[in-house]
């Protein structure tokens, strides 16, 4: 039952249902006293997790940062509950490019003085153990180059060739 619940907690995390603009923004969350009874029927067990998660949407918190925070959060309740192998392979591509890139060049691309907000959550996402990649091709049009880059993001000649490459290998799609 103790795996049931964290994959359950999971698929809602990784679904982005706990962002402020999903589905069930406004039903308030709530604790029923007493408590339901649940049985599962289905005892859903991840042995393998192989998932590639195209991001290709403007960084706005809403969209990447929750969606992102998911991702780390879900990963790490897979990983509790007993997931044997868990390979996760970001493509950034898109507007959501410069969340790769490292302060200076955020900077000059987003036209801001603070430098990148995300930096430190895609470094979470690689201690978890997740492959960062940047599209080589988005890179060239945004005129930013390797040294651009954050610290351990790898770049592929094109995001959405590399989406279907690790589809072929056997990985499953999410796009956010």
């Amino acid at each position: 039952m103790r795996n049931l619940t964290l994959l359950a907690s999971c698929a809602w995390l990784a679904c982005g249902c706990a962002t402020s603009t999903g589905p069930f923004a406004a039903v308030p969350v709530t604790s029923v006293t007493p408590k339901p009874a649940v049985k599962a029927d289905i005892e859903a067990k991840v042995g393998n997790w192989k998932t590639v998660v195209y991001a290709n949407r403007r960084p706005t918190a809403d969209v990447i940062y929750y969606g992102l925070a998911d991702w780390r959060d879900a990963t790490l309740a897979a990983k509790a509950a007993g997931s044997q192998e868990i390979s996760m392979v970001f493509v950034f591509d898109g507007p959501a490019l410069p969340l790769m890139l490292n302060d200076s060049a955020y900077d000059r691309v987003m036209g801001t003085k603070a430098g990148n907000p995300w930096k430190s959550l895609i470094a979470d996402l690689q201690k978890g153990g997740a492959s960062i990649e940047a599209c080589g091709s988005r890179m060239s049009e945004l005129g930013v180059g390797n040294a651009d880059l954050l610290p351990g993001v790898k770049v592929d000649n094109d995001g959405w060739t590399r989406v279907l490459e690790l589809q072929a290998k056997g990985y499953g799609l999410f796009q956010t």
